[in-house]
């Protein structure tokens, strides 16, 4: 856990971004505070009320902002080309709608009680990794779908654990959601900045890692290896390997689907993935990525395909969302 100075507990890194200022009271922050608490008090109402009003704010993000849109199109027109045009189409407005609802139940990982979750959540393999990180050292990892938080939210239950958290733009919210991934857990947060060490030592202590690494971030050296998904190249940061290898962990993956027509979120986490051993970064993202790959493809439209997954590629050409997305 961190103190009040924002320093975490243990010298595992440091969480100077997570700290409430008194500035977050005035005005600049007003708008903030008034969707946090619309958020909350969606908590209590009915789960169709949330999945429709998602759905609709979902249908206004997907209206009102192209760039957005076109990437979420881009991606899809490389992961399904045997769908028609239709299809696709179809299933962006899915994706767009999933996000809203996402969105919307925020608020049950930010305030949402244990006995909250568990009534909302069905559990597949939940109880095996409990067991797991109990005996052994484990590094899990997830992708970032819409439903990302709420399977933090309950995975984090399993014991203790360190994770590491991107800031956002805006401070608040990186306060609140630091606050919120902390309030029903033993788990310690660490920023970017202090680099994978703060985590390795997390989980040589006893604490499950638990890591979002499918971001593209370009062309690193022998830090990005080139792995399929969905039959199309995507560079992956080798970051999983390395922790693995130093921390000598087991490596698992994780998901969540949410039942649009119940409002029900089946969460999933895997066995330890055979194959994943350290030694050999392209080989373990491998089996990383088919594994994600089948998780995903239970619904999805869950999978975040605003970002540009495929921005760099691997004969160094033209990302696909140039130029019109080059921002």
């Amino acid at each position: 856990m961190t103190d009040t100075s924002g320093r975490a507990a243990g010298g595992t890194g440091t969480a100077d971004a997570m700290i409430f200022e008194w500035s977050f009271l005035g005005p600049r922050y007003w708008g903030t505070w008034l969707q946090l608490a619309c958020l909350r008090l969606l908590m209590y109402a009915p789960r169709r009320v949330v999945m429709v009003l998602g759905a609709w704010i979902g249908d206004q993000f997907r209206i009102r902002n192209e760039k957005r849109r076109r990437i979420v199109e881009v991606n899809l027109s490389l992961c399904f080309p045997k769908m028609t045009e239709s299809e696709r189409e179809r299933l962006t407005v899915e994706h767009f709608r999933a996000y809203g609802r996402g969105v919307l139940d925020m608020g049950l990982m930010l305030w949402g009680s244990e006995k909250r979750l568990r009534n909302l959540i069905d559990l597949e393999g939940y109880e095996e990794h409990r067991q797991l990180v109990a005996r052994e050292r484990v590094l899990l990892i997830a992708w970032h779908l819409t439903t990302m938080e709420v399977t933090s939210a309950i995975l984090s239950l399993s014991g203790p654990a360190v994770s590491m958290m991107k800031p956002i733009g805006n401070p608040l919210l990186t306060w609140i959601v630091a606050r919120g991934r902390k309030h029903r857990a033993d788990i310690v947060l660490v920023t970017r900045d202090a680099g994978f060490r703060p985590l390795i030592r997390g989980i040589r202590s006893g604490r499950q890692g638990y890591l979002f690494p499918d971001e593209d971030f370009g062309e690193a050296g022998p830090e990005v290896v080139f792995v399929p998904f969905f039959g199309v190249k995507r560079a992956l940061i080798t970051s999983p390997s390395r922790i693995a290898r130093a921390a000598r962990a087991r490596v698992a993956v994780c998901a969540s689907q949410l039942d649009a027509a119940t409002g029900r979120y089946r969460c999933t986490v895997t066995p330890p993935l055979e194959g994943v051993t350290g030694e050999d970064p392209e080989t373990d993202l491998r089996v990383i990525c088919s594994a994600m790959e089948a998780l995903i493809q239970r619904a999805p439209e869950q999978y975040l395909w605003t970002f540009r997954w495929f921005r760099t590629r691997p004969d160094g050409g033209e990302s696909p969302y140039d130029p019109v997305n080059a921002g």
